[in-house]
């Protein structure tokens, strides 16, 4: 009895976490789209990782009150909220933390395929990659070639169990393609002489950076479909008595991070808050949620929620 219930405890944390889930809304407003978002959020959902300062400092990726704790958004978090708009409704697929990501990635995608039929998505957004040389195929890559790319990495996953999860994933992620769901990924952030091998999948948009400077750091190849912008400079919102009340990441003049979400809110009345905080966010793991909601919404704006 403990042990079933305890397999049920840990299905119910895998399985879907929804921002917004309301199945009669979707039906009726078709300008609204549900978007299976792969990564890691906060807070863990792993039992056997806490979410410490330890924790954080591992997996957060802005300390945007310069206290040397970054603030409880993991790169799932802020992926989405680079992608956030009131018409798109995010269903998160956690993984977890003490296990490889790419089988996690695997299991999360077999999970999304099994239930597509009772719960359908519109879109996948996976912003990981599963990089090597471009050399490891041929140079320059050629499009025509990628049954030959996707052989090797099947040959690969023969012997080592990380190309074995590639291999399956780039399956997955054809055949969710095929269904009709738009999947985008990323070109990842290896430079110009790597590939990020999900790519390979056929009907997957992968897509790279926009920013000229951005051109050693992110990779740029024949299997980059689209370009948007990948650098984020989080920028103070305040009243209009000149509060601060919070921080803008996606540009678009909304609050993201509230003022009270940060590490130090506790003393922030003897604080003062950077108006551009640094190190600002950068990759193309920040540029395909950008590109897939422009693909969606087709480039219109709505009013902060």
């Amino acid at each position: 009895m403990w042990r079933s219930m305890m397999c049920f405890i840990l299905l119910w944390m895998v399985s879907v976490r929804c921002v917004l889930a309301d199945d009669s809304a979707h039906d009726v407003m078709r300008n609204t789209w549900r978007v299976a978002l792969i990564d890691r959020f906060y807070p863990s959902v792993n039992h056997t990782t806490d979410n410490s300062s330890h924790h954080r400092v591992l997996h957060g990726l802005l300390d945007l009150d310069n206290d040397e704790l970054p603030e409880p958004y993991y790169h799932g978090d802020l992926v989405q909220m680079i992608a956030s708009d009131p018409r798109l409704i995010f269903i998160q697929y956690p993984i977890f933390d003490n296990r490889p990501p790419l089988k996690e990635i695997l299991s999360r995608l077999v999970q999304i395929r099994g239930s597509l039929a009772r719960f359908p998505i519109d879109a996948l957004l996976l912003s990981w990659e599963s990089s090597t040389l471009v050399s490891a195929f041929e140079k320059p890559l050629k499009p025509e070639n990628v049954k030959l790319y996707k052989s090797l990495v099947r040959e690969w996953g023969e012997a080592d169990s990380i190309w074995y999860a590639t291999s399956q994933i780039i399956l997955q992620l054809e055949w969710l393609s095929q269904q009709g769901v738009a999947v985008f990924t990323i070109a990842g952030n290896g430079g110009s002489g790597m590939v990020n091998t999900f790519s390979f999948a056929e009907g997957v948009t992968t897509v790279g950076a926009s920013e000229p400077e951005l051109r050693h750091f992110v990779a740029n190849n024949a299997f980059v479909d689209l370009k948007a912008p990948a650098a984020y400079q989080p920028r103070r919102m305040d009243s209009r008595d000149g509060i601060a009340m919070g921080y803008d990441i996606n540009g678009d003049n909304c609050i993201d991070i509230p003022l009270n979400q940060l590490s130090s809110f506790d003393a922030f009345e003897h604080r003062s808050f950077s108006s551009r905080p640094w190190p600002i966010l950068k990759g193309s793991s920040f540029a395909a949620p950008a590109a897939l909601k422009a693909h969606l919404l087709g480039g219109t704006v709505t009013e902060c929620l």
